[in-house]
């Protein structure tokens, strides 16, 4: 076989090729490749979605039943419950407060414990839809629930000892009631349950029933936990309960909830 050397080659079928090529690649082509579309903001009204991406959710309230339609594409039926556990749940069920002086014995902080362990864990886990909003929410939730919880565990143990409340970082018009009771002093106790006799009255229809159960209460035998119950529980703890930072499931957060739908019906219970 010969050799071949560059001078055999021939060029022309290349010079009736070259201008197609060129044509090929100027700016009038139009190009195929279709523009990827921006990320549906997280938090605002649910964008329109496709019919065979939309999902039906349902949720209900202490009167109506919801049906929501939303963008599966966006969030998960897992996150909207999720996001929905936050709005209305989280809260300690159990209490300080005691009604009379019976009812001192049955507060426990190792009940206490155990629930807070349990609520903890689970807004922890918790994973509400992406956003800013409902990330806001959880740390809410959060904040809620150890606030809640100093404050029922400082009073459960003020009932034993009282100058725990009274050195506590709560404010000074909450202590006026529990000064007297850390001080062990019954003259101040006496002068402190009889003011907030007076605050009470104001509020209540019938201010001297109110009177007359204190000057019963006050002669009983065991009136020091008469006293307790009085003070802690309807001074201390209404006062310090005003500093509990709480997320209430207002009509805001409700509405919030919805925008994550495409539409909302909802079957309310009537009110007679």
């Amino acid at each position: 076989m010969p050799a071949v050397t560059p001078y055999a080659v021939n060029y022309r079928p290349l010079f009736w090729l070259l201008p197609a090529l060129l044509g090929a690649c100027t700016p009038d082509t139009p190009s195929t490749q279709q523009p990827t579309p921006p990320p549906a903001p997280v938090g605002a009204a649910a964008a329109p979605a496709a019919a065979d991406s939309l999902a039906t959710f349902h949720w209900d309230t202490e009167m109506c039943t919801f049906t929501g339609r939303y963008d599966s594409r966006q969030y998960t039926a897992q996150q909207l419950t999720d996001t929905y556990d936050l709005l209305r749940g989280g809260q300690l069920t159990t209490s300080a407060s005691v009604f009379k002086p019976a009812d001192i014995a049955k507060l426990s902080v190792d009940t206490l414990e155990a629930e807070y362990t349990n609520v903890l864990a689970h807004i922890r886990k918790l994973q509400p839809v992406p956003g800013a909003t409902w990330r806001e929410l959880k740390r809410l939730k959060l904040q809620e629930l150890n606030d809640e919880y100093r404050a029922i565990k400082l009073t459960i143990l003020g009932y034993s000892n009282p100058s725990l409340l009274a050195n506590s970082p709560y404010p000074a018009a909450c202590k006026t009631y529990i000064r007297g009771l850390a001080a062990g002093n019954d003259s101040s106790i006496m002068a402190s349950w009889q003011q907030l006799v007076r605050e009470q009255q104001k509020n209540n229809s019938v201010p001297e029933s109110l009177q007359a159960r204190f000057e019963q209460e006050s002669t009983a035998p065991n009136w020091h936990e008469y006293a307790q119950v009085e003070l802690i529980n309807f001074g201390w703890w209404n006062c310090i309960n005003e500093t509990i930072r709480r997320v209430e499931p207002t009509e805001k957060w409700q509405q919030q909830y919805e925008k994550l739908f495409t539409n909302v019906q909802s079957e309310c219970e009537e009110v007679d």
